[in-house]
């Protein structure tokens, strides 16, 4: 009896000795799995792996991050030189009270009418108020690229967070860990036309904390798949339009794209009288895609531009699937193949680098100009800390751009404008001003 206890006691205590071994190894497992925490001096490879890898890092602590800014070499090149990562609570969101963009746009239109004047100062929309995630946290990484490894280093780097990160049992449901796979996707459409609830289909994968992913995305996939198919009549009727169109006037210009599956993604039209008019006023061109006012929310992406009477006329426009620089590449080439393949000699558009790079391999000899309406859009956010402040700022920035005919003079009020407000250090206005002459 005695040995057999023995026996029993000796069993266990191996038996407990290799469960400790094994949950030891688990636990060894799970540390070297875990990422360091970046540090001063750590290299990167490439700029991609910094990117990922701080956005792994903040997904495993329970944060989420962002790109703050980037710096380019002073000439042409588009290579970035440095990187700044932030958590994306850094910052304060300011509120705006009133448009006062558009009041101050109105007041240079109306400086001699005072009775305009008096209804632009009461015309005052005050804009609803809305959540936002941006407390001022200071947590961040730069990394810059070293010219002698060729490798991207770490100059700076915080982690010291002023908000609660988020806890282990909600970091799923992270903005930088939300997924759904394409499983999940082919299922919701499967619901969709068996007509089946499309709330299964988050608990069938796990359920929203486990999978990445929540009834709204499934129902935001099937909106985005509605955008992508137009409907048959739809895409029928705009091409039975243009064929009604051409068969009045023969100069009367259209095209469709269509994808892989033979769908139409973008079209593009203009008619006779537009072709005539660019023939004689088409120097400069202004080319936008902030409309989205149809039914399958596409841009809506214009050509304006001035004749002289100073009125705006139209080069064209087209409706698009998407954003991006294929996209804008086949627009700009079929623009310019109904212009006769004749460029203008500038382009005035905003800082959309799928457009830039368009441009670019489209128009090689045309001036590219970035629209100034869109810059003085982002002062609120890129400037709010002496845009809402009570000094003389509008005044001198709106005498810099507008009052300036020299190049020594436009130097004379910028060097003022940065050394009164304490602007040097503003990464967005610098990047405007290495740019100014390209």
């Amino acid at each position: 009896m005695d040995l057999a206890s023995e026996d029993d006691n000796l069993g266990c205590s191996l038996n407990q000795e290799s469960s400790d071994k094994t949950s030891d190894h688990h636990s060894e497992k799970k540390e070297d799995s875990k990422l360091k925490s970046p540090y001063v001096g750590m290299f990167f490879e490439t700029l991609k792996e910094a990117e990922q890898y701080y956005e792994d890092y903040g997904r495993q602590e329970g944060f989420w991050t962002r790109i703050r800014s980037s710096s380019k070499y002073r000439s042409q090149s588009s290579e970035v030189t440095s990187r700044l990562f932030v958590c994306a609570h850094e910052g304060k969101h300011v509120m705006q009270t009133e448009k006062e963009d558009d009041l101050e746009e109105k007041d240079e239109r109306a400086e001699s009418d005072e009775a305009e004047i008096c209804d632009i100062q009461v015309e005052k929309k005050r804009r609803r108020s809305c959540s936002t995630v941006k407390c001022g946290c200071k947590a961040n990484m730069r990394i810059l690229h070293d010219k002698w490894t060729r490798k991207w280093k770490v100059s700076v780097f915080s982690d010291i967070h002023n908000h609660k990160v988020v806890s282990p049992a909600r970091r799923m449901m992270m903005k930088s860990n939300k997924h759904m796979p394409d499983a999940a996707k082919d299922l919701t459409e499967a619901f969709q036309r068996e007509n089946l609830r499309i709330s299964k289909v988050p608990s069938m994968f796990g359920g929203a904390h486990s999978t990445g992913f929540d009834n709204r995305d499934c129902y935001n996939h099937l909106r985005n798949v509605r955008h992508k198919e137009l409907e048959y009549g739809d895409a029928q009727s705009v091409f039975n339009y243009f064929r009604k169109k051409q068969a009045e006037n023969p100069h009367f210009f259209y095209a469709i794209q269509c994808d892989e599956d033979g769908r139409a993604t973008n079209f593009f039209l203009v008619d006779s009288r537009s072709r005539m008019a660019y023939q004689y006023f088409g120097d400069v061109v202004t080319f936008d895609t902030t409309y989205r006012t149809n039914k399958y929310d596409m841009p809506f992406a214009p050509f304006t531009g001035v004749n002289h009477h100073f009125q705006s006329i139209q080069f064209g426009c087209a409706l698009l699937q998407d954003e991006t620089e294929s996209t804008f590449q086949w627009l700009f080439e079929t623009w310019l193949e109904a212009m006769g393949g004749r460029h203008p000699l500038c382009i005035i558009t905003d800082q959309d680098l799928a457009m830039k790079g368009a441009i670019a391999k489209i128009f090689p000899a045309t001036r590219h100009r970035l629209c100034i309406w869109h810059i003085k859009k982002k002062f609120d956010e890129k400037l709010s800390h002496v845009y809402y402040k009570k000094s003389n700022f509008k005044t001198v920035m709106k005498k810099c751009i507008w009052a300036t005919y020299k190049v020594d003079d436009f130097e004379e009020q910028w060097k003022k404008l940065i050394e009164e407000h304490d602007l040097g250090p503003n990464e967005w206005l610098q990047q405007l001003y290495e740019i100014r002459e390209s």
